[in-house]
């Protein structure tokens, strides 16, 4: 594995919370990863919060994952997963304050069940009103010690200037990567291997809607029956936790049943929640993200 920046590696190793931002294909997954591992390396427990739906390592896309990394791995979806939070969309444009809530509930898990260095692994969204507003709110919610922020130019500095603005968190600019800009398709692709992934194995199993609690992910408005096939169910346990993602294959009415294809026991899940992006195990046309 490349080397981590000196400057990030000591950065990183004195903080407990450290978040990671940038645009895309700015090398913050990597950045990440790197830190993490060697962090691990030194005789941390090192957990990580992958917050980018579209583009998930630690879970599949629509959830915001937690990994804990023990020892020193090449690829972030090598983490342990640790828990999910199911949101139903791929863009957290469409729920800027329930992804900010989702990343915050899972750093402070991380934290209470033994990960003494946590990193925070962010999407490329950082231009703009939606942009500013996202990282804002993730910045007050997780409450970092420190901020690295990659940059091809000076597209973090209204961000990193609320930072400064507070006195916290403190602050280390790097420079952009040089990596080759993934395509719109290249992303779908992404999201399309990594759901296909998540659902290998997954058998029709049925759910009784008397038993289960059944929600809506912040994400959705205004589905009805008819629009629902191939929809992303997330799969809630008892403690809360997103157990696993499945895909909606049949709603009886008349039964008040649903069909998901799943690898999980129903007997495990206690909430069904609907979200809003589909997948039908074929490319189907991208609707972009962030």
């Amino acid at each position: 594995m490349t080397d981590v920046p000196a400057a990030a590696l000591a950065a990183a190793a004195a903080a407990r919370v450290t978040m990671v931002i940038g645009g895309n294909d700015t090398g913050k997954t990597t950045l990440v990863t790197r830190l993490a591992s060697e962090l691990a390396r030194r005789g941390s427990m090192v957990g990580v919060v992958d917050a980018d739906l579209g583009q998930s390592d630690i879970g599949p896309p629509t959830t915001v994952g937690l990994g804990r990394i023990r020892a020193p791995i090449e690829r972030l979806a090598q983490a342990e997963v640790m828990a999910l939070h199911f949101i139903g969309v791929t863009s957290p444009a469409r729920c800027v304050h329930e992804t900010a809530e989702a990343t915050a509930r899972l750093a402070a898990h991380a934290l209470r069940n033994g990960c003494d260095r946590l990193v925070v692994d962010t999407c490329g969204l950082v231009e703009g009103d939606v942009g500013r507003a996202l990282k804002r709110i993730k910045l007050e919610r997780v409450a970092p010690d420190l901020v690295i922020a990659l940059q091809r130019d000076h597209e973090c500095e209204p961000i990193l200037a609320i930072c400064a603005a507070a006195g916290r968190p403190a602050i280390l600019r790097l420079p952009a990567a040089a990596t080759t800009p993934r395509s719109t398709n290249a992303r779908r692709r992404h999201r399309e291997r990594m759901l296909a992934e998540h659902l290998s194995g997954a058998e029709p199993k049925a759910f009784d809607l008397a038993q289960f609690d059944l929600r809506v992910a912040p994400g959705v408005r205004g589905l009805a029956v008819v629009d629902l096939s191939d929809v992303l169910v997330g799969l809630d346990g008892r403690d809360g936790w997103t157990l696993g993602v499945g895909r909606l294959s049949e709603v009886d009415v008349a039964r008040g049943r649903l069909t998901i294809d799943t690898t999980l026991d129903p007997a495990r899940v206690s909430a069904l929640v609907l979200g809003r992006e589909r997948f039908a195990g074929r490319e189907d046309e991208d609707e972009g993200d962030a």
